[in-house]
């Protein structure tokens, strides 16, 4: 048996809030966690000043019922199945995405939750598109990118780490763990900030970072 791969046009959605103008000051470019939709995720950031930041929430290309065969559905960034295949069609996904907007005189802002913080990291690695903050929001950073990959960097860059001991996933060893892939990535440390309510992201934090 052998694999094959053959390219094909498609159409996917993504999800943007508030609107883009001159007074537009940061845009945010978010990924969602396992089984979220982005449609619902992106109203997480409903409390930030909507004047001042424009919001881009792109979706994992595979969606599922989470409840077996019927119900709810959501989505998934990838699995370990054909992985690099995987990686390689958010890239061109998430390429055509940004390539909409003019992102020029504006802080970039990444934030990820969850599996998507794998994803925000390895496309951030793969854009490099200059940014001000990356937010690694209860996820694990990408243990597969290098410091070549992060060169375009100015060392001015907030790197941050959101965590809660409620998160079911957590554990005290994550900390040192997570520090150890940055540092090796990006040779920095993310700055560690613990938040309480568990394995999701908190709106009214979100709207004072």
């Amino acid at each position: 048996m052998k694999q094959h791969h053959i390219g094909i046009s498609v159409k996917a959605p993504f999800y943007t809030l508030n609107e883009l103008t001159e007074k537009t000051q940061r845009i945010w470019l978010v990924f969602h966690g396992y089984g979220q939709l982005a449609e619902f995720f992106i109203k997480k950031f409903e409390a930030l000043d909507p004047e001042k930041n424009f919001i881009i929430a792109p979706q994992g290309l595979s969606k599922y019922y989470l409840d077996g065969v019927y119900g709810r559905v959501g989505a998934s960034w990838m699995t370990k199945e054909d992985r690099l295949t995987e990686i390689e069609n958010q890239y061109s996904y998430i390429d055509e995405v940004l390539a909409q907007y003019d992102l020029k005189g504006r802080e970039l802002i990444y934030f990820g939750f969850s599996q998507g913080t794998a994803t925000m990291g390895r496309y951030a690695a793969h854009a490099k598109i200059s940014f001000d903050q990356m937010i690694i929001w209860a996820g694990t950073f990408p243990p597969d990118t290098n410091p070549e990959d992060w060169s375009f960097l100015t060392g001015k860059e907030g790197i941050h780490y959101y965590t809660s001991k409620e998160d079911i996933y957590f554990k005290e060893e994550m900390i040192p763990k997570q520090n150890e892939v940055v540092k090796k990535a990006i040779e920095r440390q993310p700055e560690l900030h613990w938040y309480d309510g568990g394995h999701r992201v908190i709106p009214e934090i979100v709207g004072k970072l």
